[in-house]
C-alpha cells in the first residue's frame, strides 16, 4: 500500500485557491451561455409571428372577394351603392351583392355648370337614384374646358337636400377643388348649392357675404366647409366650418350653424372638421386643451363637456365617424357619451379603424411586428371573441368601410392599381 504524502499548509492553500477558481470560471461560463440561449429565443420569437400570436390566420381565409380596379370604390351615400371615378370624368356605380360589388347601369346624367370665381365650370354628373335617395358624381379636370383657368381640378356631388330646405324640384350640389379629397370616403366639401332637377338653374346654399379671394384668385375655399355628417342633421340646425374671421387661409376653424332663418356663429377654434348633429337641434365637436382635447356639446349657446382626453389628437387617438380609439390600449370611447369597448387581444399599431352601423364588429387595420406585418384585427362585441388574420399584400389598408353589418371593404395599392378586397365579418362568432 503506497504512503501517503503529507502536504504543507502552503499546498494546502494553494489547491484550494485553484478549486475556487475553477469553480467561478465555470459559473461564468453558465452565465455566458444562458445569456446567449435567451438573446437568440428573444430574437427568434421577435421575428416568428406564430409566437406573438399563435391564432393569427390568412386573410385569404375570410376574403368573399379581391378584385384589381383602376380606381378604388369611393362611399355615395346609399346603402351598398358605390362608384369610382376617373380622371377622364368617367363615373362607375357598383352594388354589393352580398358576396361583390358588381357593375349596375346608372339611372341618368345631367350636364351642370359651377358657379365660382367667376368661372362656369362644366361638369357632366352620373346619378343614380333609388328608394327616393339621389346620388350623383361628377369630375372636372384642366382636359376638360380651355375656359376655366383657375381651376385645374373638381369634384361635384349631387343629393337630396337636407332635412327643413327641401323644394320641389330641387337637389343639393356640393363641391371641391382639393384633388387630395376625390379618393376620400368622408370629403370635406367646400361650396354647396340648389340646383333644379334639370341643371338650369343654380344659386348658393350657404351665405356668401364678404367672401373674399385666395392669392391665386379664387374664392377662399375655407369660407363655408361641410361634410356629409354635420348636412344629415334631421332638425334644420346644420353646423358647418368657416374660417371667414381670420385673414390667414387655413389659420383657424370656427363653428358656424345654418338654420331656415339665417347663419351664425357658435363655436370658435375646433380641432377637426367634425360636428355631429344631435336629436335636440345641437352637435358634438372637438376643440383642443392645454394637455390634449375634449368633445363638447354645443346646444343653444351652451358647450357642455361631454369627455376629456390627455393625449394628442390623430397621434396616440384617431377618430372614425364618432369613434374615437386610443392606439396605445385598445379602447374605443363614442364621441357623444361615456360608451367604451374594450379590446381583447390588443397587439397592434392601427392605421384606422370601422364599426359596423349596428355595433357587432370592430375592425382594425394596422402592423405588429414591423413596417410591412400588415394585419387586419377583428372583434364581436356581442361574443366577446378577437381574431387577427395577416395580410399577404404588405400594403397600406386605405377606406375601411362596411358594406353591411356582417362585412368589410377596404384597398391596398398595387403597381396596377387598387386591389379591393371585401371581408365576412361574420366568421367570427
Amino acid at each position: 500500500m503506497a504512503e501517503k504524502t503529507k502536504r504543507t499548509q502552503e499546498e494546502k492553500n494553494e489547491i484550494k485557491k485553484s478549486i475556487r477558481t475553477g469553480l467561478l470560471a465555470a459559473v461564468a461560463l453558465a452565465a455566458v451561455v444562458c445569456v446567449i440561449v435567451f438573446y437568440f429565443k428573444t430574437v427568434a420569437s421577435r421575428n416568428e409571428p406564430s409566437i406573438i400570436k399563435e391564432d393569427v390566420k390568412d386573410l385569404k381565409s375570410i376574403t368573399l372577394s379581391e378584385k384589381s380596379l383602376a380606381m378604388p370604390y369611393v362611399t355615395t351615400g346609399i346603402d351598398k351603392i358605390v362608384y369610382t371615378a376617373d380622371s377622364a370624368g368617367g363615373i362607375v356605380f357598383y352594388e354589393f351583392n352580398g358576396t361583390e360589388y358588381a357593375q349596375i347601369a346608372e339611372t341618368g346624367t345631367m350636364d351642370v355648370s359651377v358657379p365660382l370665381s367667376g368661372q362656369q365650370i362644366p361638369v357632366k354628373v352620373h346619378y343614380i337614384e333609388r328608394d327616393g335617395k339621389f346620388s350623383g358624381f361628377g369630375v372636372f379636370t384642366s382636359a376638360s374646358s380651355e375656359d376655366v383657368y383657375i381651376y385645374d381640378f373638381m369634384l361635384v356631388k349631387i343629393t337630396n337636400l337636407p332635412a327643413g330646405y327641401e323644394k320641389d324640384g330641387k337637389l343639393l350640389m356640393l363641391a371641391n377643388t382639393d384633388i387630395k379629397n376625390v379618393y376620400s370616403i368622408n370629403p370635406v366639401w367646400e361650396d354647396a348649392y340648389y340646383i333644379s332637377r334639370d341643371g338650369s338653374s343654380v344659386s348658393r346654399f350657404f351665405i356668401e357675404n364678404n367672401r373674399t379671394l385666395d392669392i391665386n384668385g379664387a374664392m377662399r375655399s375655407d369660407f363655408s366647409r361641410v361634410t356629409d355628417k354635420e348636412l344629415s342633421s334631421a332638425t334644420g340646425n346644420i353646423p358647418f366650418f368657416s374660417a371667414r374671421s381670420y385673414d390667414t387661409l387655413g389659420a383657424a376653424t370656427d363653428i358656424y350653424v345654418k338654420t331656415p332663418k339665417g347663419e351664425s356663429e357658435a363655436v370658435k377654434g375646433v380641432l377637426d372638421t367634425y360636428a355631429k348633429p344631435t336629436e335636440d337641434g345641437g352637435f358634438i365637436f372637438v376643440r383642443a386643451t392645454n394637455g390634449g382635447f375634449e368633445f363638447v356639446k354645443y346646444l343653444n349657446g351652451t358647450q357642455t363637456t361631454v369627455s376629456e382626453f390627455f393625449a394628442q389628437y390623430g397621434e396616440e387617438y384617431i377618430r372614425s365617424g364618432d369613434y374615437i380609439l386610443c392606439k396605445e390600449d385598445g379602447r374605443i370611447y363614442t364621441t357623444y357619451d361615456d360608451s367604451v369597448i374594450e379590446l381583447p387581444d390588443f397587439k397592434m399599431n392601427p392605421s384606422q379603424f370601422a364599426i359596423t352601423s349596428d355595433g357587432k364588429y370592430v375592425v382594425l387595420a394596422g402592423t405588429v411586428t414591423n413596417a410591412t406585418d400588415y394585419q387586419i384585427y377583428i372583434y364581436n362585441t356581442q361574443t366577446k371573441k378577437a381574431k387577427t388574420f395577416a395580410d399577404s399584400d404588405f400594403s397600406v389598408h386605405y377606406n375601411l368601410f362596411c358594406p353591411t353589418n356582417e362585412t368589410v371593404c377596404f384597398y391596398t395599392q398595387s403597381a396596377d392599381g387598387y386591389d379591393e378586397k371585401i371581408i365576412n365579418l361574420a366568421k367570427i362568432s
